[in-house]
C-alpha cells in the first residue's frame, strides 16, 4: 500500500515509517524540514501542512495517510491539528484518497467515570489546564474528522506517550474508553495505527489504545 505520513519526522511519525516499510508498505514521508541523509525506508517529501498546495502534491498516487501531526509537549496556540488535518481531508478529497488514521490523545476529553479517580485528577488538574491552547485546537480537529461522512477515517486516541520499545501487546477500545490508560510507547501506537490500516470495522470509530 502507498502510504502518506503527516507529522513523519516526530517519534511516532518516525515509528510509523520503519514499520510501514518492515510491512511492505511504500512510505512518502511529509515535513517541512526532512532529515538529511535518513531515509527510514521513506521518501521523503518537504512541505508544510499548513500550505494546501503542499499536502495536495504529496497525496499523488497514495491509498492512505496516517497523521501523526503535533507540537509536542509545548503549552502555546497553534493550529496544525485543526487546520493541517482539514487540509489532509481537503486534498484526499480532491485526490480520491479515502483511508484516513490520525493520532489524538485519550486525555483530550474530561476523562469518563469509567477511568480511575486519579487518571481524572490528572486530566482535569493538571493536563487541561496546562495544555489547554494545544488541546482546544487538537478538540477542533477530531470535531472536523468525526463530521467528516464520506473519507473511511479512525481516530487513535492514544495514552501518555513515551519511547519505549514496540511490544505489540496493549489495549484497545473501539467507541469506548479504557480504564487506567496511563500510557503507550510511541512504537506501539504506531503498531496500533499500521494494524488498523486494513480494518473496515474501524472506519468512521474512535479507538483508545494503552497498556
Amino acid at each position: 500500500m502507498r502510504i502518506v505520513v503527516f507529522g513523519a519526522s516526530g517519534g511516532t511519525g518516525r515509528q510509523l515509517l520503519a514499520q510501514g516499510a518492515e510491512r511492505g508498505h511504500e512510505m512518502t514521508a511529509f515535513a517541512r524540514n526532512p532529515p538529511a541523509g535518513e531515509g527510514d525506508g521513506a521518501r521523503w517529501v518537504r512541505g508544510d501542512v499548513l500550505e494546501p498546495a503542499d499536502v495536495q502534491g504529496a497525496l499523488k498516487g497514495a491509498d492512505a495517510v496516517l497523521s501523526a501531526l503535533g507540537i509536542g509537549f509545548r503549552r502555546h496556540a497553534t493550529t496544525v491539528y485543526s487546520a493541517g488535518t482539514a487540509h489532509i481531508m481537503a486534498a484526499m478529497h480532491a485526490e480520491g484518497v479515502r483511508r484516513l488514521l490520525c493520532v489524538s490523545t485519550t486525555s483530550l476529553q474530561p476523562p469518563p467515570w469509567s477511568r480511575s479517580p486519579a487518571q481524572r485528577l490528572l486530566a482535569s488538574a493538571v493536563l487541561h489546564p496546562l495544555l489547554r491552547r494545544p488541546y482546544g485546537d487538537m478538540a477542533l480537529m477530531e470535531r472536523a474528522v468525526l463530521a467528516e461522512d464520506t473519507l473511511d477515517w479512525t481516530v487513535v486516541r492514544a495514552a501518555r506517550l513515551t519511547d519505549g520499545r514496540r511490544t505489540g501487546r496493549y489495549r484497545t477500545a473501539q467507541g469506548g474508553a479504557l480504564r487506567g490508560a496511563w500510557s503507550i510507547s510511541r512504537a506501539d501506537v504506531a503498531d496500533c495505527l499500521l494494524r488498523h490500516l486494513d480494518a473496515p470495522e474501524t472506519h468512521r470509530s474512535v479507538v483508545d489504545v494503552a497498556y
